[in-house]
């Protein structure tokens, strides 16, 4: 087949000889993709983006010699190059692939195995359609979030990560040291609703440490991502904050100083009395768990105590949901194009008139933090 200017050129990186066939066989099977080179770990890939440089790259995590999370650490000193992970659905995997999204990759799709819940087909279309969205998003978006900043604006912001970094190296759980206060010691202000999905793994690292744990709000985060990495997720999340991190189980009591993250393949809702529900009714329009949902139900119960913050993604999962939070009083935050990975979430709420301010991701952290106290 001849090569069209219009094509998506993806390299593999695949130590498994069957697998790079197996994923090379999926991506050329469509007419708009070309794969230009294949690599058999880290290695062999920093040597051939010396001479290619793809559109898109996939890459296995665990592989001899430089593994794909080394691999990313490599790149992101050169190349910005949206990155596909392909990842095993074991729980080491999951806390890889979570791991890798911290690391700057924009996507992942689940590794071929016997026990896997997708067809063949299914898993075809996945990794087709996440190429296609990754071949679009534009190098800005890969920068360092700081990067996003005006730069006569950068002090402040640089001065933060530097202590944000500081905190990580010195303390690198600061969950051991954590002191849980006892309920009703700070009462509940504010429930914040964020939601997010492509890019919004490396947004939430962002936005949550920077989080105080005595804030008088309880913030629920729902992000598009499957069963076991949402645990994962929210266990990386918790080691790298103050404020107490934990995935959702049905029941949790929304209190304040805690940060909740939807169970994938569950809906959430706020109900009376403070408590979380979750259930696995049919999935709105694609997704389960929905922003529209939590949010939708974060506005009938919670009125203008309602936060609704639309973050990086896919699609217009939030519109719905922001638009309740305006029309109960709410307030509504919405991540600026600038540090977007993709812009659909924060565009569509931005255009349906839902959304009060529209922030740059690094400072996105203090505006949560200054609406919860207004």
């Amino acid at each position: 087949m001849m090569m069209s200017d219009k094509q998506i050129k993806v390299m593999v990186v695949e130590d498994s000889a069957y697998m790079r066939y197996v994923i090379s066989e999926f991506l050329d099977s469509d007419p708009e993709i070309k794969v230009v080179e294949k690599a058999r770990d880290g290695v062999d890939a920093l040597e051939k983006l010396s001479r290619t440089i793809p559109d898109v790259i996939t890459l296995d995590i665990q592989m001899p010699r430089m593994d794909g999370l080394k691999l990313l650490e490599e790149m992101r000193k050169k190349y910005r190059i949206p990155t596909i992970m392909v990842s095993s659905l074991t729980f080491e995997g999951a806390e890889d692939t979570i791991r890798a999204l911290e690391l700057g990759a924009v996507d992942f799709v689940p590794k071929p195995s016997g026990v896997l819940a997708m067809t063949i087909d299914q898993l075809r279309e996945e990794i087709i359609k996440k190429v296609k969205i990754a071949s679009q998003i534009k190098p800005m978006a890969l920068a360092p979030a700081s990067d996003t900043v005006p730069a006569q604006d950068r002090t402040a912001d640089s001065s933060r990560a530097t202590e944000s970094s500081t905190l990580d190296k010195t303390r690198p759980n600061p969950a051991a040291s954590r002191e849980i206060l006892p309920d009703k010691i700070i009462s509940l202000k504010k429930v914040v609703a964020v939601g997010c999905s492509t890019g919004g793994p490396r947004a939430l690292t962002e936005i949550i440490p920077l989080l105080t744990a005595d804030i008088p709000a309880c913030i629920v985060v729902v992000q598009h991502m499957p069963p076991r990495f949402t645990a994962s997720l929210a266990e990386r999340l918790d080691a790298i904050s103050d404020i107490q991190v934990k995935e959702a189980a049905n029941g949790d009591k929304i209190r304040p100083g805690i940060v909740y993250i939807a169970p994938g393949d569950y809906h959430i809702l706020a109900g009376k009395n403070d408590v979380l529900y979750l259930n696995q009714d049919p999935p709105q329009h694609g997704v389960r768990p929905s922003v529209n949902v939590f949010m939708q139900s974060v506005a009938s119960v919670y009125g203008k105590r309602g936060i609704g913050v639309i973050l990086t993604g896919m699609g217009t999962d939030g519109r719905a949901g922001t638009l309740a939070i305006k029309e109960h009083g709410g307030y509504v935050l919405a991540e600026h194009e600038n540090s977007c990975v993709v812009y659909g979430m924060p565009r569509a709420a931005i255009e349906a008139g839902s959304v009060d301010r529209v922030i740059v991701l690094p400072r996105m952290a203090d505006e949560i933090l200054t609406t919860i106290y207004s």
